[in-house]
């Protein structure tokens, strides 16, 4: 963190109140090597001996620019995080700088300017000495100055009039502060003050000091809010039983969160990595201040274990997703007279001893192996994504790509952005440099369209033509790319249906639907229910640690009785509820947080079957009223906030007779 050193302003000294005699100093030092008297500031003659170490040119410092163009956007795309935390603060400081005739300027670490803002006429005359966006003021360049000074030394510094080392910035003045990572502590880039010589005030420094001290704020601001929506976006994904090691990565490299198979399986594969989470707000001392640099783990895992995760057309983060070496086939019994299935090594995960489940598992262990479009149907929440990674992982690609997009959680816009990619200036907001899509990205390996009954119409035809030509053109590009991957699609919806009512085409139906795959529902597989529910609690054990918990006789009768309108995902959001509300060896009902005793959701009469509001069902309805209230009755936003698909919700709504303006 920056702090003001008396020593390093310039209040009462030689360089303001005896400028001349500075002129002299340094001309002694040019012809000498050495200075006879203490008055030039230590900070500057240790800048001045450098300068002459580094042979700079004490006539004129760097007269052009240090990239310019493509080049000057591809460096702001390598500070973009800087760039975004400054740019509030940079445009505060315009109006304050307006006719004070000094400008502010935000610095790379390598001593570049990345933008600048401030009185138009100085800005204008710092043109002529390439005091502007591109130009490199380094030491090694420009000699004594602020910026340079102050990104050597790390401390913040004001540089006066013949305190410059090179002759021709001598009518300039300039204060810098630089800017730290918050968490780090590395340089991260510097705030400089510069106008001509008159323009020499004390606040300068304290004006670039105050501006670098707010943007390690909001750098760290952006930090924590970008780790906490990694972790919301990964719950369900980490809360889905696996044999996989997960490791959550931020995009330096840091390990957010793991599951508790991953030091099995990074032990298993010799590799030895601190798995500890990095947690910056655990890392202050009790200065307040941020120690301790967490390790990037990167260049120890595997290219094809690494997926991008992108929030809003930028990644924010890396799912690294490590496959055990050697899996062994769960111990699963079956029917009687059943012979016992071979089980694949990626289908060892998917645990139960339903038989409609297992021949399930065998049909999807021979398409795998196959070149062929498979469609899983099923309930949300029944695993289909667990069936795809599972069929990926024994196919002829499974050193390649798994590439993963939920088509009913985009606009249709951002899901075309999403799938085909964009090239530079495709449209507004567009990056630069364009974007991959999944599609290409999954080149190679599989590509896996969760609930694709929900793809628009007008970009149905789009993909249907690259799964018949095996090609893409990304949005605003007319040359198209080859790709070859896998597909396997997802969906919740009767797609028969969906054709006859005109909402997909038919076409693209027959192409993806050429092998059907339909999961059965978990209250179709009540044999599997308490096999899956002491599966999770084992997993939640060896994962947080403590005592070995087991399922009360009471409660394996209410889980068998219980519909799960919510599938495996309910089961599983149930039982992780119940492990922490209890310190018990046992689990009961009681220690639900929504009873389920008397409140079956399918109570069996004779021949007829009734259904009941459950209190599960009863809190479900709650959580989407109140969350239908908070997104002003937009269905989209209260989707995303949910977790869910809107056809989910659409199917919610009806079924619990909500009304959107609720």
């Amino acid at each position: 963190m920056n702090t003001v050193n008396i020593k390093n302003t310039l209040r009462g000294t030689a360089a303001v109140e005896q400028p001349l005699k500075i002129a002299k100093a340094r001309e002694t030092l040019l012809n000498k090597g050495a200075l006879n008297d203490n008055a030039v500031r230590p900070v500057i003659q240790a800048s001045w001996q450098r300068c002459l170490k580094e042979d700079v040119n004490p006539l004129v410092a760097s007269n052009r620019l240090e990239v310019e163009g493509s080049q000057l956007s591809s460096l702001s795309d390598q500070h973009e995080a800087l760039i975004s935390a400054a740019k509030p603060i940079i445009n505060d400081a315009k109006d304050l700088l307006t006719d004070s005739g000094t400008i502010m300027h935000l610095v790379a670490p390598s001593g570049i300017i990345l933008c600048s803002q401030g009185d138009e006429h100085t800005r204008a005359l710092a043109n002529d000495y390439r005091l502007m966006p591109g130009a490199n003021w380094n030491e090694r360049v420009a000699g004594t100055n602020a910026i340079g000074t102050a990104l050597n030394t790390g401390l913040a510094i004001q540089v006066h009039a013949y305190e410059h080392f090179c002759e021709n910035i001598n009518d300039w003045t300039c204060s810098a502060a630089v800017i730290r990572d918050p968490f780090e502590h590395s340089i991260l880039g510097a705030v400089n003050i510069s106008g001509l010589k008159d323009t020499l005030h004390d606040y300068c420094l304290a004006l670039a000091v105050s501006g670098a001290h707010q943007i390690e704020g909001q750098l760290a601001q952006h930090r924590l809010a970008k780790r906490d929506l990694l972790l919301s976006l990964t719950l369900e994904r980490f809360n889905t039983p696996s044999n996989d090691g997960l490791l959550l990565l931020d995009n330096r490299g840091h390990v957010i969160r793991n599951n508790h198979q991953a030091d099995r399986v990074l032990a298993a594969r010799g590799l030895n990595i601190d798995l500890t989470p990095f947690n910056p707000i655990q890392r202050l001392n009790q200065k307040g201040t941020f120690s301790a640099q967490a390790t990037s783990i990167i260049n120890q895992l595997q290219p094809q274990w690494l997926q991008p995760i992108h929030y809003q057309d930028k990644q924010i983060g890396i799912l690294a997703v490590v496959p055990f070496p050697t899996r062994q086939p769960s111990a699963i019994h079956h029917a009687a007279n059943q012979s016992e299935p071979i089980h694949e090594p990626g289908f060892s995960r998917l645990v139960g001893r339903n038989a409609l489940f297992l021949k399930l598992i065998q049909q999807a262990s021979r398409l795998a192996k196959a070149p062929i479009p498979v469609l899983l149907q099923g309930e949300t929440g029944v695993g289909k994504e667990l069936f795809a990674h599972a069929m990926h992982e024994v196919s002829p690609a499974n050193n390649k790509a798994f590439i993963a997009l939920n088509c009913g959680s985009l606009s249709k816009d951002l899901l075309a952005s999403e799938l085909f990619g964009y090239i530079e200036g495709a449209f507004t907001g567009a990056r630069r440099g364009g974007m991959i899509g999944k599609i290409e990205a999954a080149n190679g390996g599989t590509l896996f369209l969760d609930e694709i009954g929900e793809m628009p119409l007008d970009l149905q035809p789009l993909f249907l033509r690259v799964l018949q030509e095996s090609e893409i053109c990304r949005v605003g590009e007319t040359q198209p790319r080859k790709v070859n991957f896998r597909l396997i699609a997802a969906t919740n919806r009767d797609l028969a249906e969906e054709v006859a009512q005109g909402r997909f085409r038919m076409d693209l139906y027959y192409r993806i639907s050429s092998m059907t795959l339909t999961i059965p529902p978990l209250r179709e597989r009540h044999e599997d229910i308490v096999q899956l529910a002491e599966h999770m609690l084992e997993e939640l054990t060896q994962r947080y640690g403590g005592i070995k918990k087991q399922l009360s006789h009471a409660l394996k009768l209410q889980l068998e009785h219980h519909s799960w309108p919510g599938n495996i995902r309910e089961l599983s959001n149930l039982i992780t509820a119940a492990y922490f509300l209890t310190d018990a060896a046992e689990l009961t009902p009681e220690d639900l947080p929504t009873p389920l005793q008397n409140s079956s959701a399918v109570i069996s009469h004779g021949h007829q079957t009734i259904e009941t509001d459950t209190p599960l069902q009863h809190a479900e309805r709650e959580v989407i009223c109140r969350t239908l209230q908070q997104q002003g009755g937009n269905l989209t936003r209260t989707a995303k906030a949910l977790n869910i698909a809107k056809s989910t919700l659409y199917i919610k709504l009806q079924k619990y007779g909500i009304d959107r303006t609720t």
